[in-house]
């Protein structure tokens, strides 16, 4: 938790919150979803869900990606920033 104008929030839930390639894989598989049930929830095509998770590089901070993060949010998927000592991952909310 971390506190915006006083307010106790979520990191996860702040809107312009950036994940990559490789933490889109972990969510998707950690929730045994195939790259087409993430293509019909998210209403993005799959071969562009596939392109987004061949890269290790960041998404592009738009719609698309935040709509993404809201799914898995919603299914208790917390994407973790980087820090000094680990890459950016996710965690599985209980």
């Amino acid at each position: 938790m971390e506190s915006t104008g006083g307010k106790k929030v979520n990191h996860c839930f702040i809107m312009g919150k950036r994940i990559n390639g490789k933490q889109l894989r972990m969510a998707r598989v950690s929730l045994k979803w195939r790259v087409d049930d993430l293509a019909k929830k998210s209403g993005l095509n799959w071969a562009r869900i596939q392109t987004f998770e061949r890269s290790d590089d960041f998404l592009e901070n738009n719609d698309k990606s935040q709509k993404l993060i809201e799914i898995f949010n919603k299914h208790k998927i917390e994407f973790v920033d980087e820090t000094d000592k680990h890459e950016p991952t996710i965690q599985i909310i209980k």
